[in-house]
């Protein structure tokens, strides 16, 4: 059995890369979401079936499901509304949504999905590490 503080870092990198391939699937279900959604199955079964990727690491997928809206979030800063910059030659135009719809989710899920991932993981190693009286 493998304990926590010998958990393997690419168990939490691949669901969390499950989380972000959810989140651009259920954007993108009308373009790319199809393929993103088929690599992050894949992605969940080899999860599942490799022992040492079954444990807390798969709600790394919480974090992962943030990605997505916060970039989206961070990309509008400047919203709402009409952002403009110019250069020497140019000068372009974008129309920005509200930032808040994304950055509030997309935060509550990194943020709070990297506290519960590393509390739990943090847990279990006191346990594991704890003497055993019987």
């Amino acid at each position: 059995m493998v304990d926590a503080s010998q958990r393997p870092l690419w168990a939490l990198v691949l669901w969390a890369s499950v989380g972000v391939l959810v989140g651009l699937g259920v954007v993108g279900i009308l373009s790319i979401g199809v393929y993103a959604l088929a690599l992050a199955v894949v992605l969940a079964v080899l999860g599942l079936v490799l022992p040492a990727s079954r444990s807390v690491a798969a709600l790394a997928i919480l974090p992962g499901l943030g990605v997505l809206p916060l970039v989206v979030g961070l990309s509008n800063l400047g919203g709402p509304g009409t952002y403009c910059s110019e250069t020497v030659d140019t000068m372009t135009c974008a129309e920005l949504l509200s930032p808040w719809p994304f950055l509030v989710p997309g935060l509550v899920l990194v943020v709070g999905g990297t506290w519960l991932v590393w509390r739990l993981v943090r847990r279990h190693s006191d346990r594991a590490s704890a003497p055993d009286f019987r």
